[in-house]
């Protein structure tokens, strides 16, 4: 692993976990004993991560910002959390006691407790204490990371909180690659990085490549060691895709596809330039259902601790996720089904729209959804983030003008609105519409 704090080999990342395994039981902590851990994918806390994993317990990261933390003690105390390890710098780090609710454990961490595996915790996105919490066993998720791969110098953008996060470590650890960290993720960090340890792969989400484009950073960096771009968690846009392949002509780009549920599930796109993928393999299967994605995986959640399992009585998962079919088999996810929306008895897909306002000059970046409407059920309505400042009643009169030369009257927006602040999240995820 390599950062801003150093460098540290496998033999050194062995070493510390197994430091952490003499902390650990300093602490008293045994196996099946659920433990959080906060902070940022640095090499004390991977460390911990995998001593946890050896002493057969159960890791709850969470990143240093995101949930607030009024709503991370609420998820510390569903996961049945006694420890809580946070860390303020890549070597520094206290511990307190928390306390476990009243009551027996959940089933399901009993269980995996008694069968003596390791497991992980991992949360829902939400801004509220009553986010799902996903028990997955580490044994099955080690066992999907362990195919045969090249070894290569990989960004790790995407928190530990996070399955893409999961994915990305250990997947290039266990192939004996080297994980480069960034300490802020930001289009100028990432960059610095690329060029600074020749980053071969980037693993990122629409929203961030579109943030880098725009941003022109990448003008003012040596990025030539970039080999592979991945991008997930939610639908590219055409526009997007389209920039970024021009962009970097010499990089290849791979669509990602995966849940918290089921873990990352192999793909494999059709072109850099297509938005079509076969999803699935090596023990993974997928059926289109009434055109929704459902999923078997073999990397499953063992289930949620605070909801009913999502699975049918064949282990199946159905997804949310509306998809288009094409002759080949191959896959467009379109986002989820519940983002569509019912203009007239006429179904809208989001990032169809999206496109086109993107296209029209001065967006820097578009949300469409829906709103409930007495006569059509719903109408079309889009909130913009400007790159300039641009009078409202013109906006409102170029976007829709521009979008009645590409789209049906019934997809056109009736309602536009200007968004004064960035329109995606912490974890570079659209805030609502098509993610």
């Amino acid at each position: 692993m390599v950062g801003h704090w150093g460098r540290v080999t496998y033999a050194g990342l062995g070493d510390r976990a197994t430091d952490w395994l003499t902390e650990l039981d300093r602490l008293g902590v045994g196996a099946g004993e659920s433990v959080a851990v906060v902070g940022n994918a640095s090499p004390a806390m991977v460390a911990l991560v995998t001593a946890l994993a050896v002493r057969g317990a159960v890791a709850v990261p969470f990143a240093p910002a995101d949930p607030p933390v009024e709503v991370r003690g609420i998820r510390i105390a569903t996961a049945h959390a006694t420890r809580v390890i946070e860390f303020s710098g890549p070597d520094e780090w206290t511990v307190r006691t928390s306390a476990v609710p009243d009551g027996p454990r959940p089933g399901l961490l009993a269980a995996l407790a008694e069968s003596g595996e390791a497991g992980l915790v991992l949360f829902s996105s939400g801004s509220t204490g009553e986010s799902k919490a996903a028990l997955l066993s580490l044994r099955h998720l080690f066992d999907g990371f362990r195919a045969p791969a090249r070894p290569r110098r990989t960004l790790q953008f995407m928190a530990l909180d996070h399955i893409g996060g999961i994915n990305t470590l250990f997947r290039t650890l266990m192939g004996g690659g080297t994980v480069v960290t960034v300490p802020q993720r930001t289009p100028k960090h990432a960059c610095t990085a690329i060029e600074r340890h020749r980053v071969q792969v980037l693993p990122t989400t629409p929203t961030f490549l579109n943030m880098l484009l725009l941003s022109g950073v990448h003008r003012d960096f040596d990025l030539s060691s970039l080999e592979l771009i991945t991008f997930g968690t939610e639908p590219m846009r055409e526009i997007t895709l389209a920039h970024a392949v021009k962009t970097f002509p010499h990089v290849q780009f791979k669509q990602t596809y995966g849940l918290t549920e089921t873990g990352i599930l192999p793909t494999r796109s059709v072109s850099s330039e297509s938005l079509r993928m076969d999803v699935g393999g090596r023990g993974f299967s997928t059926s289109v259902r009434n055109g929704v994605l459902w999923i078997k995986s073999p990397t499953s959640m063992l289930g949620y601790l605070n909801a009913p399992s999502p699975f049918d009585d064949d282990g199946w998962l159905d997804t949310g996720d509306a998809v288009e079919v094409a002759e080949d088999g191959s896959l467009r996810v379109l986002g989820r089904l519940s983002a569509l929306m019912n203009v007239g008895g006429e179904k809208v897909s989001p990032a169809e729209v999206e496109n086109v306002l993107l296209r029209a000059g001065n967006v820097r970046d578009a949300v469409v959804t829906g709103r409930p409407n007495p006569v059509t059920g719903e109408i079309v309505t889009a909130k913009v983030e400007l790159i300039e400042q641009e009078e409202h009643r013109a906006l409102n009169k170029r976007l829709r003008k521009f979008c009645a030369g590409q789209l049906p009257p019934h997809k056109i927006p009736a309602v536009i609105t200007v968004s004064d602040v960035p329109l995606h999240g912490e974890r570079f995820k659209r805030m609502g519409g098509t993610g």
